[in-house]
């Protein structure tokens, strides 16, 4: 497990430059445990099959007696019906698959089931929606939490914070644009979300836009710089 240094977030993917979550700066020593760790698993999986094998019935027995195994439990759970990939262009331009954190509590995952059926039997049940979405949105289930957050905004456009944390999901699938698009409109409806502008700065250092990330953080430092997120864009205006 590699975790940011600053906030303890866990980062999965060697790919970003700035932790996802609090925008430090991820350091050569951390880049270099994480390519590690996905060398460490390849070599893994690769000691696994070249290691000695078993009766081809004894293994094909073992195999087929797992999977029935696996099916029923994830069955029983309702994990099937949670983890269900609508793709839908209009959500997600680039039509990126869906994203899950691996590891998801299940304890969650039958909270997100008993969400659903709530929302499903109530749709104008408001507050169960956006909780469902942030459940999933937390729990890495990020293209349903979208879904969850664009129906949500139909009838609260105006709601800025949960504009923020759809364009936040955005982020993680790696659709930078689509999550700078939503975050600014966000900002038009709340000029002062101290944490909008600095979600902003982040995406975009993240996106290779220093001087707009630096606008953003510059921003965000103006409006209060003794909380916590004014000193977190001040510590990266700083750094970059």
């Amino acid at each position: 497990m590699v975790k940011c240094t600053n906030c303890y977030y866990e980062i999965r993917s060697s790919e970003f430059e700035y932790c996802p979550k609090c925008g430090t700066k991820i350091s050569v020593e951390l880049k270099s445990k994480l390519k590690k760790k996905v060398k460490d698993d390849s070599a893994d999986l690769i000691g696994k099959q070249t290691s000695k094998t078993l009766d081809s019935k004894v293994i094909y027995g073992m195999v087929f007696g797992g999977i029935v195994f696996i099916l029923l439990v994830l069955y029983l759970s309702g994990v099937f019906d949670a983890t269900k990939v609508t793709p839908t262009n209009t959500m997600n331009p680039g039509n990126v698959p869906q994203t899950q954190q691996p590891g998801v509590d299940l304890s969650a995952v039958q909270k997100i089931n008993e969400l659903e059926a709530k929302v499903k039997a109530n749709p104008n049940d408001h507050q169960s929606l956006l909780e469902l979405a942030h459940l999933r949105m937390d729990s890495g289930f990020y293209e349903q939490a979208i879904q969850n957050y664009r129906t949500y905004l139909e009838h609260h456009p105006d709601d800025a914070d949960v504009r923020i944390d759809m364009g936040v999901c955005y982020f993680n699938l790696r659709d930078f644009n689509t999550a700078i698009t939503e975050m600014e409109k966000a900002l038009q409806y709340q000029p002062k979300h101290q944490i909008g502008y600095l979600n902003l700065g982040v995406v975009n250092l993240n996106a290779g836009n220093l001087e707009k990330a630096k606008e953003y953080f510059q921003k965000a430092v103006e409006i209060n710089p003794n909380t916590e997120a004014g000193k977190k864009a001040q510590q990266l205006l700083t750094s970059h």
